[in-house]
């Protein structure tokens, strides 16, 4: 790999520096290193992972609450048909619904990477 350089003659640490493509890669995935047997080594992203979808899953918390306020705006000033409020009610639950089964995926994820 050319875009491995090593620190020091003295010592076994290198840094390697990734080009834009191995990047997008190692935000999206978890990279484990294996040995020549296939002896699992190391796994690295696990943390990057776990950032991004906490970043999103706190972004989709927010949006639900600025949803749930603008229902509470319209219920107040203006009258919609009682379907409409219903469904838009689903919507939220549904909505709840998936961030809590995504927070649990998480929770489970990071208890089996610990």
């Amino acid at each position: 790999m050319d875009n491995i350089n090593r620190l020091a003659p003295a010592t076994s640490q290198c840094v390697i520096k990734l080009d834009p493509f191995q990047y997008n890669y190692y935000q999206q995935s978890c990279i484990e290193i294996h040995s020549p047997d296939g002896e699992y080594l190391e796994s690295i992203g696990y943390d990057i992972q776990k950032q991004i979808q906490a970043e999103q899953t706190t972004q989709l918390q927010e949006q639900i609450v600025l949803l749930q306020s603008l229902c509470e705006k319209i219920a107040q000033e203006v009258e919609l048909p009682a379907q409409a409020i219903a469904g838009l009610g689903d919507l939220l639950f549904r909505v709840k619904g998936i961030v809590d089964r995504q927070a649990d995926k998480s929770e489970a994820a990071f208890l089996a990477a610990s």
